[in-house]
């Protein structure tokens, strides 16, 4: 069986932020969408289409408002055992904190973690 068929520890935290940024794009994008209707308003679309627009636009930004808070919630949630499985991790070692732009402080407590566990 091979282990990229059925989730791991070390999976945990690359998800999460793949989640994270996926929930933050679309609340930067209904931002800037949502200016944009402002500012582009024609006489082409109905009144009743714009209002239309405009709840939905605020109902996506707030369940993703929403759904970002929890993400986090749990995230930080996270314990030292998921950062140290992604450096056990054959696939992922130390390149996938330096690949995500985490820094060099961040970077440096985890493999002082990981000193401290093994």
């Amino acid at each position: 069986m091979s282990s990229s068929t059925y989730p791991t520890l070390s999976t945990t935290i690359p998800l999460y932020n793949i989640l994270i940024d996926h929930v933050e794009d679309v609340i930067e994008n209904e931002e800037i969408e949502s200016e944009d209707e402002i500012e582009s308003t024609t006489s082409s679309t109905s009144e009743n289409e714009t209002e239309q627009n405009k709840t939905w636009r605020k109902l996506i930004k707030d369940a993703s408002t929403k759904c970002k808070e929890k993400l986090l919630e749990y995230y930080n949630k996270t314990n030292d055992s998921y950062l140290i499985s992604i450096i056990l991790d054959p696939r992922l070692k130390m390149q996938y904190y330096k690949d995500q732009e985490w820094g060099e402080q961040l970077i440096s407590e985890i493999e002082q973690k990981l000193v401290y566990y093994i």
